[in-house]
C-alpha cells in the first residue's frame, strides 16, 4: 500500500465526517460534544467547548439562532435537541476560562469599520493571530445594534465583559463621528473590513457591492465586507462573514490564495450516517421558566442527544471494537505496520486477527471493507517474507492433512464408472461429523445414483493466510483432479467450500446440497422449541442457500427464534479468516458475543460454526441432526478436538473405500503407540494445537532409539523429536501397557551440538 492507496482506503471511512448538527454551524462549533457535556452536567467542559470556535463567547451563545438544529437528526424523533437554550444557560452558569492566547505580533495592520457582530468577530479571529486591529465605531462605546437589545437577551455586562478581552488582544477602539468613504479611504491600513451589520453612509454603501460570497473580497484589494441584508439569520450569519473575511483577510495579508485549499461552509452536508431504525422519538423538553432552562431541565434536554456516529461496523464486530478505533485509523494502523516498523509483532496480530466475514462491508454505507485491507497486507507480508511462520502454522498443516493419501479421496459412486455430480462434504464436516457425512452421501445418492464423493479441502486456509501462489497452485490440482472424473457438478455441504469454489472455480458449477435436499422435499419431524438459526458468514451473499436451509426448515416443521443480525448481517463465529488460529482470545470472545444474542438453542448448517458456537457452553446443532435424528449429536455435546478431527478424516476415508470393496490405506507404525490423557492433558494439548498423532510419532521414535530425558524419581520422562518444522516435546510415564501422557510443548527452534 502506498500514500495514495491509503488516501483511498482512509477516504471510505465516514466516522470523521461531522455530524448534521456541527455541519449546520457557520462557526463549526462542534455541537454534539457541548451537548454531550451538558448532558453529563459539566457545563465547565461544555463552556470549552463552546470558547474553542465561537468568538465573543458571553455574546455569541446567547444570541446565536441555532440554525443547527435544523440539521438535528433527533428533529423528526421527537424535535431537535434544543441547542440554542443550552448554549444561554451554560454560558450564564459558567465563567471565561481565562486569558485567550495571543499569536506573536505581527507588522501589518487591520482597519474594520463598525462594530456590529461582523465586525467585532474580524477583530477577534485577527487579534488572536497577532495582527493589530483598530476598531472604528459610531457613539461612545462600541457594540452597534448589540447594545440596543433589551438586558434579558444581551445583559451589558456579558458585552463589557467581551469587549475588554478584546482590549486584551490588543484591540483598539476609536469613535467616530460617521462611517464614510473618506474615513476609510484615508486610513493607513494593509487590510480594511467594513461591517454592514453598522449604521455607514450611502456613498460608503455604494463602494461594497457584490462581495465575493465565499472569501467576502471586493473588488478593491484588501477590502473586505459582511453583515448584509436580507440574511436567514440577522446575528449568527453576520458573525459567519467576519469570520469568512477574517479567514481571507489573514490570506490577502500573508500574500495567499484566498480560495486555495479552503475549507468550505457545509451548510448542514455531511456523509456522516446515523442509524436511526428502532430508535424512540422522545419529545423536545422545554423549559418551564421563560427565562430558560434549569440545570436539570438541561441535563435531561441534553440526554436526548443520540451522540451521532456511524461505527455501523463497530458496533457489531467484537475485532473492530476491541482495538479502540475505526477502519479508517485501522487502515492507518495497517499502512504504518508495512510502511514504517515493517512488521511489528502486535500490527501483525491485529491484521491477521480479522475473520474477513465482510459483514463491516455490508453494514458500511460507504462499503469499506476490513477484509479486503487485512487480506491485502497479509499476502504483502507473505511476498515480502514477513509474516511470521507461527501466524497460521496450524492452519495450513491441517489443510495440507485434509489433502494427504491419508485423508483426500476421489471416487465415483459405487458400481459406476462416471459421475454426474460429485458430493465434496468439506473438511471440516468430514473431520467433526463422518457418520453424518454418509448418511448425506446416502441421501444424495437416491436422488442422482451417480453421485460420487470427494474427500478434499477447498483451500481456503492458504487463500485467507494469503499465500497466494500456494493457493493458485492448490486451485490447480483441484480442477485437474475434477477434469479427470469427466468435469462433474460439485455439491457440497460447506458455505465456505462454496464461496471458494464459486469464486476461483466458478466452472465447477458448484450447488449447495441444502439446495437440493430444499428442492426434493423432507418429512416433518417431532416438534423442538424454536431454535436460533446462525448463518455462516460465507452464506453472507448466498440469498439462494439461506433460503434452502430455512425451507427445508419449514418442511421439517422447526420453528426459528429471532436472531439479531442473521441472514446478510450474520456475524462470525470467530474461526473464519483464520481468527481463530492468530488470536484465540478474541475468537472465543466472538462466538460468546454471538450466543449472547439469544436464549434459545443455537442450530447452523456449519459444522465449525457449531462447534465454535458449542465451544462457549451454548447448546447448538447442526441442521444434520434434524435430518436425521436417528444419527443426531447432542446439542449440548462438546466439540471435537483437534486430534479427533485428524483420525476422523483418516476413518471417514477407510469407510468410503469399504463400499468400494478397495483396502483401507495402510497404517503408520506409530498408529499403534497406545496413550492414555487426562482431561487437563488433552485441555494443554487442544490449546497449544498439539496433536495425538504428533505425541504418537514422538514416542515411537523415542522407543526407536532416539533420546529422552529423566525427569524427577516418579519414572516421569521427555522425549523429543523433529517433525516438519516444529519440535514437539512430550512429558509421560511409561507403563506396560500404555504411555501416560502429563504435558507436551512445542516451539521451532533448532537444537545445535546433537539430536533430537
Amino acid at each position: 500500500m502506498d500514500q495514495k492507496e491509503l488516501r483511498e482506503w482512509e477516504a471510505r471511512c465516514i466516522q470523521e465526517e461531522p455530524p448534521a448538527c456541527r455541519a449546520g454551524c457557520p462557526l463549526n462549533v462542534d455541537a454534539r460534544a457541548f451537548v454531550l457535556f451538558m448532558a453529563r452536567g459539566d457545563l465547565d467542559a461544555a463552556r470549552a467547548v463552546l470558547e474553542k470556535s465561537m468568538p465573543l463567547a458571553a455574546v455569541t451563545a446567547r444570541l446565536c439562532e441555532a440554525p443547527c438544529e435544523a440539521f438535528c437528526v433527533r428533529r423528526d424523533l421527537g424535535g431537535a435537541i434544543a441547542v440554542g437554550g443550552l448554549e444561554r444557560l451554560c454560558i450564564r452558569d459558567t465563567c471565561p476560562k481565562g486569558k485567550i492566547p495571543r499569536l506573536p505580533a505581527r507588522p501589518r495592520k487591520v482597519a474594520v469599520f463598525g462594530s456590529g457582530p461582523s465586525g467585532l468577530t474580524v477583530a477577534f479571529d485577527l487579534a488572536r493571530k497577532g495582527y493589530p486591529i483598530s476598531v472604528y465605531h459610531l457613539g461612545e462605546k462600541p457594540g452597534g445594534w448589540l447594545r440596543q437589545l433589551p438586558e434579558s437577551v444581551l445583559p451589558p455586562s456579558a458585552l463589557e465583559e467581551e469587549l475588554q478581552r478584546l482590549g486584551a488582544l490588543h484591540v483598539t477602539f476609536v469613535a467616530v463621528p460617521a462611517l464614510d468613504c473618506v474615513l476609510v479611504e484615508t486610513h493607513p491600513a494593509d487590510a480594511v473590513y467594513v461591517g454592514q451589520d453598522d449604521t455607514i453612509s450611502p456613498d460608503l454603501a455604494a463602494l461594497l457591492d457584490s462581495p465575493d460570497p465565499e472569501t467576502m473580497a471586493l473588488e478593491r484589494p484588501g477590502w473586505f465586507t459582511g453583515g448584509m441584508e436580507g440574511r436567514r439569520f440577522r446575528f449568527i450569519d453576520a458573525v459567519s462573514h467576519g469570520r469568512e473575511a477574517a479567514v481571507s483577510m489573514d490570506r490577502f495579508l500573508q500574500n495567499a490564495s484566498l480560495t486555495g485549499s479552503r475549507v468550505p461552509l457545509r451548510c448542514g452536508r455531511t456523509d456522516l450516517f446515523t442509524q436511526t431504525f428502532g430508535v424512540e422519538p422522545v419529545h423536545r423538553i422545554p423549559p418551564e421558566d421563560p427565562s430558560g432552562y434549569t440545570r436539570e431541565e438541561a441535563s435531561r434536554e441534553a440526554g436526548r442527544c443520540l451522540d451521532c456516529q456511524c461505527l455501523e461496523c463497530v458496533k457489531h464486530c467484537v475485532y473492530l471494537s476491541g482495538h479502540g478505533g475505526y477502519p479508517k485509523a485501522y487502515a492507518r494502523r495497517v499502512f504504518n505496520n508495512a510502511a514504517i516498523v515493517q512488521g511489528m509483532r502486535q500490527a501483525n496480530t491485529f491484521i491477521n486477527s480479522c475473520s474477513l466475514c465482510g459483514q463491516c462491508e455490508t453494514l458500511c454505507p460507504n462499503d469499506f471493507s476490513m477484509a479486503d485491507l487485512c487480506l491485502d497486507a497479509r499476502r504483502d507480508m507473505v511476498r515480502e517474507g514477513r509474516m511470521p511462520p507461527s501466524a497460521h502454522w496450524f492452519a495450513l498443516e491441517e489443510m495440507r492433512a485434509a489433502k494427504d493419501t491419508q485423508s483426500a479421496l476421489l471416487r465415483h459412486a459405487p458400481e459406476t464408472d462416471k459421475s454426474a455430480a460429485l458430493f465434496f462434504p468439506g473438511c471440516q464436516l468430514a473431520g467433526i461429523r463422518p457418520e453424518q457425512t454418509l448418511r448425506l452421501y446416502d441421501r444424495l445418492l437416491e436422488s442422482e445414483p451417480e453421485t460420487g464423493i470427494w474427500l478434499d479441502c477447498c483451500a481456503a486456509p492458504a487463500h485467507w493466510a494469503g499465500r497466494q501462489d500456494e493457493f493458485k497452485e492448490l486451485l490447480r490440482a483441484m480442477e485437474t483432479a475434477w477434469e479427470g472424473v469427466g468435469r462433474p457438478r460439485v455439491l457440497t455441504a460447506c458455505s465456505t467450500c462454496l464461496k471458494m469454489f464459486r469464486e476461483h472455480l466458478p466452472a465447477f458449477g458448484a450447488v449447495s446440497v441444502w439446495t437440493l435436499l430444499a428442492e426434493n422435499g423432507v418429512q416433518a419431524a417431532s416438534p423442538r422449541p424454536p431454535l436460533a438459526l446462525s448463518d455462516p458468514c460465507t452464506a453472507r451473499h448466498d440469498t439462494q442457500t439461506r433460503e434452502a436451509v430455512r425451507s427445508l426448515l419449514a418442511g421439517l416443521g422447526q420453528p426459528l427464534a429471532d436472531l439479531p443480525m442473521s441472514g446478510e448481517l450474520t456475524e462470525c463465529c470467530g474461526f473464519g479468516g483464520l481468527m481463530d488460529n492468530a488470536n484465540p482470545a478474541l475468537a472465543r470472545k466472538v462466538a460468546q458475543a454471538r450466543v449472547a444474542q439469544s436464549t434459545a438453542d443455537f442450530l447452523t448448517y456449519c459444522a465449525m460454526c457449531r462447534e465454535q458456537l458449542a465451544r462457549t457452553g451454548k447448546a447448538a446443532l447442526h441442521i444434520l441432526d434434524l435430518l436425521f435424528p436417528d444419527a443426531g449429536h447432542p446439542a449440548t455435546e462438546a466439540p471435537a478436538g483437534i486430534s479427533a478431527r485428524r483420525v476422523n478424516r483418516r476413518r471417514l476415508r477407510n469407510e468410503v473405500l469399504a463400499r468400494h470393496g478397495l483396502d483401507q490405506a495402510p497404517r503408520e507404525a506409530w498408529e499403534d503407540v497406545r496413550i492414555a490423557v487426562s482431561d487437563s492433558a488433552a485441555a494443554l494439548l487442544e490449546e497449544r494445537r498439539i496433536l495425538e498423532d504428533d505425541v504418537r510419532q514422538v514416542l515411537y521414535l523415542a522407543a526407536k532409539g532416539g533420546r529422552c530425558l529423566r525427569h524427577g524419581t516418579d519414572g516421569r520422562r521427555i522425549a523429543a523429536a523433529v517433525l516438519g518444522e516444529v519440535t514437539f516435546w512430550v512429558e509421560y510415564r511409561d507403563t506396560a501397557e500404555v504411555f501416560e501422557i502429563l504435558g507436551a510443548w512445542s516451539h521451532r527452534m533448532r537444537i545445535t551440538g546433537g539430536r533430537i
